[in-house]
């Protein structure tokens, strides 16, 4: 039984099926074949004309094909360059960059604010903030959310959302055991909510809308109450908790620092130095700041020779994580989020990633008068916008003696 292709004509003298339509009944039914029976056969389709092809790769077509495509890269061209030109709106704007680490560099460092934000008064923050006592014992503290014109620089200012006109806010230092109380009034343009950032405490004061509280509104006034224990002891810090994508690189942040009761054995384990300092790391519209400060208007860190300085770090950028370097010393990792390490760790690099907070000591060993920086070890987070390599700025502090 042979199975052949051929074209099939409306008139076969021979018996033939083809093949796919085959059945077992019909087959049976035919009379006897001489040639060993019916021949089975394939039946080809006709090849259809591609008119379309042809038409394609007709001269017309190919040449229609070539003014689309040059048309469509003309117009890319021109797109691409009216998005990549500068706005003449904004004088304020540097070019951009092609890496990430340092397009924070080259971002607009010119924030357009509503024209009745007022200048800040105060240079600088992270000043003790003061408490009254209620009639309870509690330490009744009053802070106030608003946006001023914040001078990061001198001569540049961005739009800050502070809390009581200075970035950072002030810093709460309490005691353990303490019952806190604060009055938080939002003089923001939006709602608002602040976190204690590390404190053990009800989740109803914890400051998270949604969960434990609903935002406070522009122009309302909230109380927060919660008492700070034993466990609550070292560095921690407050921050927005709403819209915090804007509000915290914005500035609003503050140190809550809970020391020991005296006499405890968390009093003896305490740091024990002869100066202090807190630095938040952040960025702020386009700078990079120390304290809400770009380099050189960043506050030195003041020693002496012979002291062991205490230096609380504070990752309050929103983003990035800062490794932080001390030049000619190393120091000591103390604490780690607020809670003391059973041995030290000794280092002279410490990257800060967002929300963390580190206490590291350092002994002030050398001569009077000498001047070491402190400062972040991406290099490009040492820029101000609009510098060039040759120029110091941004996260940068330095460490100057006494002479």
């Amino acid at each position: 039984m042979a199975i052949k292709e051929k074209n099939v004509q409306p008139t076969i003298e021979k018996t033939t099926l083809e093949v796919g339509t085959y059945k077992e009944d019909f087959y049976k039914s035919l009379p006897p074949q001489r040639d060993g029976g019916p021949e089975f056969v394939v039946r080809k389709q006709p090849i259809a004309q591609h008119g379309m092809l042809k038409a394609i790769l007709s001269p017309i077509g190919v040449l229609f094909m070539a003014t689309a495509l040059m048309v469509a890269l003309l117009s890319f061209g021109l797109g691409a360059s009216l998005k990549s030109a500068p706005s003449t709106g904004n004088t304020d704007s540097a070019s951009s960059n092609s890496t990430s680490n340092s397009s924070m560099n080259t971002a607009s460092a010119s924030t357009t604010a509503p024209t009745n934000v007022p200048n800040a008064t105060q240079s600088y923050g992270n000043q003790l903030l003061p408490y009254t006592i209620d009639p309870d014992g509690a330490k009744h503290f009053t802070m106030t959310a608003k946006q001023v014109m914040w001078e990061v620089v001198k001569g540049h200012r961005v739009l800050a959302w502070s809390i009581n006109g200075t970035v950072p806010g002030p810093m709460i230092r309490v005691t353990a055991g303490d019952h806190i109380r604060v009055t938080f009034i939002n003089h923001f343009p939006e709602a608002t909510a602040i976190h204690w950032h590390g404190l053990l405490i009800p989740s109803a004061e914890d400051g998270v809308p949604g969960i434990g509280q609903k935002p406070i509104p522009a122009g309302q006034t909230y109380v927060y109450d919660f008492t700070v224990h034993d466990q609550d002891v070292g560095t921690h810090w407050y921050h927005s908790h709403y819209d915090d994508i804007q509000q915290v690189p914005g500035g609003f942040y503050g140190a809550f620092i809970v020391d020991p009761r005296p006499g405890t054995p968390l009093a003896h384990q305490a740091i024990h130095a002869d100066v202090e300092y807190t630095e938040f790391i952040s960025t702020m519209d386009g700078y990079y700041v120390l304290n809400g400060k770009s380099f050189p208007d960043t506050q030195p860190i003041y020693v002496k020779h012979g002291q062991t300085v205490h230096v609380r770090l504070i990752g309050a950028d929103a983003t990035m994580m800062h490794p932080m370097h001390l030049h000619g010393h190393f120091f000591n990792i103390v604490a780690e989020d607020g809670h003391m390490l059973a041995q030290p760790i000794q280092k002279d690099t410490l990257p800060v990633n967002p929300g963390e907070t580190y206490d590291i000591t350092f002994y002030a060993w050398a001569a009077p008068g000498s001047i070491y920086p402190f400062h972040c070890h991406i290099l490009s987070h040492l820029m101000n916008p609009g510098q060039t390599g040759g120029e110091m700025g941004g996260l940068i502090t330095l460490v100057e003696y006494a002479r």
